[in-house]
């Protein structure tokens, strides 16, 4: 096939949903092409000849002109989403950004492209089922996967016991609506051997054990994260979040790191077969206390984390996405 694809080249989210399987699809013998997207003026003539036009996110007049170009041409439109946005809680820093107005100005475009789709994706079935609620044409799930140089991460000697959260700026909820900074830090005054370390979010925990790293390149985040004796993904239960991938624990798996999660959205159906546990909103300074004192637990499970992860990555993963995209391209030569 021949695949033209708009996604944000600057955002994890970008390379999960656009740069990474595109690249996958590459190796697969698939001719791909990178659409600009720092620009008002549809690049059209790249469209000449493709069998596919796959959109990650992007839903402004000047996609809508280049949907409609590729449908004149024959070609299939997918166009893909992996947030919620329409669920964001009010009163919250994301939903004055995306809530509100922007979200009403943002459907409204959606379901312009949803006229033209041949295929929408999402990573998970709770959001593939609320884009086929607002009206997406087939919406079906594509998983997120992580890149096959993630497996190559090492873990180095560190003092003590290290847990580790990669959690973005929109954690901050989950924080607020849990009792894991509580937890997390009871364990430092507790354990002298254990120290906290975050990617992203700032938990402001009282101790020099506690490490704070404001921004981890993709790229590097699995290397990072094998400093980590236990990773963790607590998330509340909330709509968005019910939404997400489970990209996270991937990540974590991948650099061969146990994990602990909330037994939300798509984490629910994870647990010791992935190298993790779900943990319950009151049980977090328990879980991870146990973890912490029983090594031989930890190493158990992180073997069956790495083994999981050996099978979550682009390569072995990239067929789905070359099956999709072949169901799509029948569709719109139907």
């Amino acid at each position: 096939m021949r695949i033209a694809y708009l996604a944000d080249p600057t955002t994890g989210n970008g390379f999960y949903r656009g740069s990474g399987p595109m690249a996958a699809l590459a190796r697969r013998g698939h001719e791909v092409r990178k659409l600009p997207t720092d620009t008002k003026d549809p690049p059209v003539a790249m469209l000449r000849g493709a069998d596919v036009l796959h959109i990650h996110r992007y839903m402004e007049e000047w996609t809508l002109r280049l949907v409609e170009v590729a449908k004149q041409r024959g070609a299939a439109v997918v166009w893909d989403n992996d947030d919620d946005m329409g669920s964001i809680p009010r009163g919250t820093p994301g939903y004055r950004v995306h809530g509100g107005a922007r979200w009403e100005q943002r459907l409204g475009g959606m379901r312009k492209i949803f006229r033209h789709a041949d295929l929408v994706t999402a990573p998970s079935e709770a959001l593939a089922q609320r884009l086929g609620e607002l009206g997406a044409p087939n919406a079906t799930v594509l998983e997120n996967y992580v890149p096959d140089d993630f497996l190559a991460a090492t873990s180095r000697p560190h003092p003590g016991i290290v847990v580790g959260w990669i959690a973005g700026l929109e954690h901050r909820l989950d924080v607020d609506r849990l009792p894991i900074r509580d937890a997390l830090q009871r364990l430092l005054d507790e354990r002298p051997d254990v120290h906290v370390t975050t990617f992203g979010l700032g938990l402001g925990l009282r101790s020099d054990r506690y490490r704070h790293v404001d921004v981890v390149a993709l790229m590097e985040l699995a290397q990072e994260a094998a400093a980590f004796d236990v990773g963790i993904a607590p998330l509340a239960d909330i709509d968005f979040n019910r939404a997400r991938s489970s990209i996270k624990l991937k990540e974590y798996a991948a650099a061969g790191v146990p994990w602990l999660a909330s037994p939300i959205g798509p984490y629910a159906g994870l647990g010791e077969k992935q190298g993790g546990r779900l943990v319950a909103d009151a049980d977090w300074h328990a879980a991870l206390a146990r973890i912490v004192d029983r090594a031989r637990e930890r190493r158990k499970l992180a073997k069956r984390a790495a083994k999981w992860a050996a099978g979550q990555t682009l390569s072995r993963n990239a067929e789905r996405w070359e099956a999709r995209f072949a169901e799509a391209l029948e569709r719109a030569r139907a």
